[in-house]
């Protein structure tokens, strides 16, 4: 699961306090609260939704490669690395990467909502030498899929808070990724994957 002392001190409010009281994963939590309201935002993949001024980085998204990582025993919660793949260091913003979920199509699902989870104390500013990554979290709230509220999404896609071109983000693991899901919440950027685990 998701780590409880970061990721739930962001989203106590928006998750209630059994996970933190219970200590149950964060896929059964996610999926236990409730939607979000017409406060939720949809982040756009070119709004900057996620922080950051658009274009203020000096790579392009042609320079990182986004993996994302099941997390083991919790359905629908993955870890995302965005890897300097260059030959140069790169600086990037803060802030929560505006992310999407893609259809069986490739095509990003534009009315499934995707709430931002601003973690406590997340760098404002990374800089990463060739190689080195920035980590952040998915969590879906996930739903039957003749749930007439759900998505089915089968990937997902998305670029850095300053950057505004959306590229996929390649999931490992066995087979195919295929979740009905309400909502996603995506954390913002923290330096290591070890912060976002138990």
């Amino acid at each position: 699961m998701l780590k409880r002392h970061r990721m739930t001190t962001a989203i106590t409010g928006l998750l209630g306090g059994a996970l933190l009281v219970s200590g149950c994963g964060t896929a059964a939590a996610l999926q236990s609260s409730p939607a979000p309201g017409h406060d939720a935002r949809n982040v756009g993949m070119a709004s900057g939704g996620g922080g950051g001024d658009i274009g203020t980085s000096n790579c392009s998204e042609a320079d990182f490669l986004a993996t994302a990582t099941p997390v083991k025993g919790d359905p629908g919660s993955f870890i995302v690395a965005y890897g300097n793949r260059s030959d140069k260091t790169c600086t990037i913003n803060g802030g929560v990467p505006n992310l999407k979920g893609v259809d069986m199509s490739n095509s990003p699902i534009e009315d499934l909502p995707v709430e931002d989870v601003r973690l406590p104390d997340a760098p404002e500013e990374f800089t990463l030498q060739p190689g080195q990554s920035a980590y952040a979290g998915i969590g879906m709230v996930l739903a039957d899929s003749g749930d007439p509220n759900a998505h089915v999404l089968t990937g997902f896609q998305s670029s850095l808070p300053d950057l505004s071109e959306a590229q996929p983000v390649n999931v490992l693991g066995d087979g195919n990724v295929k979740f009905a899901a309400k909502y996603l919440r995506v954390s913002s950027l923290v330096s290591t994957a070890d912060e976002l685990l138990p």
